[in-house]
């Protein structure tokens, strides 16, 4: 439940055991690499460092082999996404497309990398891929063949036989009636005699044969030509029309055979998708894990590996190094300030709300985990925003079952989790304010005197319906706690660093002057001369301590203004402004979950409109359905994203310093492949 402890470590070993260490740390997975340069003198020194580097040939061959099989695993499971594309309906399309392994899963994949086994089938899967495009290439250029001699069919000569008459030339193609006519005529005047038979006819063309000698061949087709005509060459196809028609028809059928075998060999293939994209996951942690030698620094006698461990870990890493031998281990105090990694480890419980703080960045080394401390503004908003004891319950049976659904996946675990812990709240908030499905179990619809309608008013200590500016005011009033809770929580980090003087001039002159001001502003004396005098002075001291705290920062007469800007906080961490802006924000929290029990309740009234028996059942139920569960996931959403926004930016701001970078263990990692403890791939 904080940020690990860390230390800084260095490894000195020979130059010819490079790959060798780097693939004992990859394995073990505790360490953050980092590159570290003794000089920045100038190419000498880089090119004498690559000259040390005795593995590097070797090395580089395998990046290579490396990223040729990568190039092929895309192509494949590319070409896997086309024959088989993977469809998600609009629910599931949030969630991730993970791959789950044990360590003997990886351990296969390594293996079939040495054998060239996963190249073999991916080449296998490509060639098949191009066999397929020319088969469908084929089918194209035969149908677009038989397209043509369709119109052809009825002509009953052999093309083969034609081809060897000595005194008579056939001509076939496509003119219109009046242009063929035109040719006629042009041909009757030089004295050519022809025969002109039509085969078949559109409604403005004629698919004809003319019949000519041989001797006179040139003038009919120059005729014909200059009228418009088309010629169609058959004497290719050697034989009647008809045959040649047959001859593709089977050629078609033929290739189509072929392309469905083609397919069903693609289809045993597809079976090992799922290997692929394991290989796949492997070849890039292993390109990961060769590129990490360009951090190596190498001197004249050895190799030195630096970087980051936790403080957990050391026993780990000695262990490792003694046992693999001519290791030098040394660990120390990270020198690196707040730029040293940061690792975050929370148990079970808290763990899940660790994405609001990815969502906002990593706090720095120096201060503090704010995980447990944001847990219970952001449930509490979140229980306020939703509001409503059926759909806090709703929304629990779907994170439980989306979590059994994916219970390899920490990533779904832990984010319907957070969903879950926000089902709670919504419960205890909905019935804290008399919310079940809007009014749905209230006397309207129960009846007067009813159990449940009894129970739920038992339950209810404020109903925000009836009584909306008294919720205002408690939500005005829990913003202002919840700011003063991050003031607090600014002490703790000031405290951690032992700055005591922002402690005094600025978090509790905050904390005196805020108060004060605010009870100035709407107590006054009603509550007697007593509590008058402590907050004003109260006020009168946080004043003279902001005032000083301001002042600190400038010189000569700048210090009375520096002095008096820090009031409205310019120079402070906080302010008078934003402290009003960010208390009057949480009339969201109002705004919400009015909306939410204002909708619930026009749906239960709709509902009940229709009054025939059956009828009205049936349709009261549909419009109850459908609208309640619009509500659950239009409320649901913008209790997360409103909590969160209340968290982040009114919350955070107090105290919270983010931008550190974030401890990135050395060893197999992949968004899409997780090893979990499964017997084989697939298996869920």
């Amino acid at each position: 439940m904080a940020i690990d402890r860390i230390q800084e470590f260095a490894l000195a070993f020979p130059h010819n055991r490079e790959d060798d260490v780097l693939s004992c740390l990859h394995a073990a997975g505790i360490v953050h690499l980092t590159s570290y340069t003794p000089s920045d003198d100038s190419q000498v020194g880089a090119d004498a460092a690559l000259s040390l580097d005795v593995c590097r040939p070797a090395r580089e061959q395998l990046l290579s082999h490396i990223a040729e099989e990568l190039d092929l695993a895309s192509a494949t499971l590319s070409y896997f996404a086309e024959v088989d594309p993977v469809t998600k309906g609009l629910v599931l399309s949030f969630f991730p497309d993970e791959v789950y392994v044990s360590l003997a899963d990886l351990r296969k994949a390594a293996s079939m990398s040495s054998s060239n086994g996963y190249t073999d089938m991916m080449s296998g899967v490509l060639a098949l891929k191009g066999q397929l495009v020319e088969q469908r290439q084929r089918i194209g250029q035969l149908e677009q063949e038989r397209a043509t001699m369709l119109p052809w069919v009825s002509l009953p000569v052999d093309t083969e036989e034609v081809s060897r008459w000595q005194r008579i030339a056939l001509i076939a193609g496509t003119i219109s009636p009046l242009n063929l006519a035109r040719a006629a005529k042009q041909l009757s005047d030089l004295g050519t005699a022809v025969a002109v038979d039509m085969v078949s006819a559109t409604k403005n063309k004629r698919n004809v044969v003319v019949a000519c000698g041989r001797s006179h061949i040139d003038d009919v087709h120059n005729a014909l030509i200059s009228e418009g005509f088309v010629e169609q060459e058959l004497s290719h196809i050697g034989g009647t029309v008809d045959s040649a028609i047959n001859s593709m028809t089977e050629d078609l059928r033929a290739v189509h055979q072929k392309i469905v075998a083609l397919e069903l060999e693609v289809a045993s293939y597809l079976t090992h998708r799922q290997e692929i994209i394991v290989y796949r996951e492997y070849l890039l942690n292993e390109r990961t894990r060769l590129e990490a030698s360009q951090d190596i620094t190498r001197t004249e006698r050895c190799s030195v590996a630096t970087g980051y461990v936790r403080e957990l870990d050391v026993s780990s890493l000695e262990k490792l190094c003694a046992g693999f031998g001519g290791i030098v281990c040394m660990t120390g105090e990270p020198t690196g300030g707040d730029s040293t990694p940061v690792s975050i480890t929370n148990g079970k419980l808290l763990k899940p709300l660790e994405i609001l703080i990815n969502m906002f960045g990593f706090p720095v080394y120096s201060a503090f985990d704010p995980t447990v401390f944001l847990a219970i503004p952001f449930l509490l908003f979140y229980g306020l925003c939703l509001g409503d004891v059926l759909y806090g319950a709703l929304q629990i049976a779907i994170c439980l079952y989306f979590m059994h659904k994916y219970k390899f996946s920490a990533g779904v675990h832990n984010f319907m989790m957070v969903f879950l812990y926000g089902g709670v709240a919504a419960m205890a908030g909905g019935a804290l304010t008399g919310s079940w499905g809007g009014d749905l179990l209230s006397a309207t619809y129960l009846g007067k005197g009813n159990v449940l309608s009894k129970f739920v008013l038992s339950l209810t200590i404020i109903d925000p319906l009836q009584s909306a500016f008294r919720f205002l005011v408690i939500v005005w009033g829990i913003g202002a706690l919840n700011q003063f809770y991050g003031v607090g929580l600014a002490i703790y980090k000031a405290a951690r660093r032992r700055d005591y003087a922002s402690i005094i001039y600025d978090c509790v002159g905050w904390l005196l002057f805020l108060p004060a001001i605010s009870a100035l502003l709407f107590i006054g004396a009603k509550w007697g001369t007593g509590f008058r005098y402590g907050y004003l002075v109260a006020l009168a001291v946080g004043t003279l301590l902001l005032f000083f705290g301001g002042a600190r920062q400038g010189k000569g007469v700048g210090k009375v203004l520096f002095g008096l800007v820090n009031l409205y906080g310019i120079q402070s961490s906080y302010g008078a402004g934003s402290f009003l802006g960010d208390v009057l924000s949480y009339s969201r929290l109002l705004a919400l979950g009015l909306t939410t029990s204002m909708l619930g309740s026009a749906f239960n009234m709709i509902g009940s409109l229709v009054k025939v028996p059956v009828v009205g059942f049936l349709l009261g139920g549909v419009v109850l359905l459908f609208g309640h569960m619009l509500n659950y996931f239009m409320g649901a959403m913008g209790a997360f994203i409103h909590s969160a926004r209340l968290v982040l930016l009114e919350f955070f701001g107090r105290f919270y310093e983010s931008g550190a970078p974030r401890f990135r263990r050395f060893g197999f990692w992949s968004e899409v492949v997780k090893v979990v403890e499964i017997a084989t791939v697939g298996e869920k």
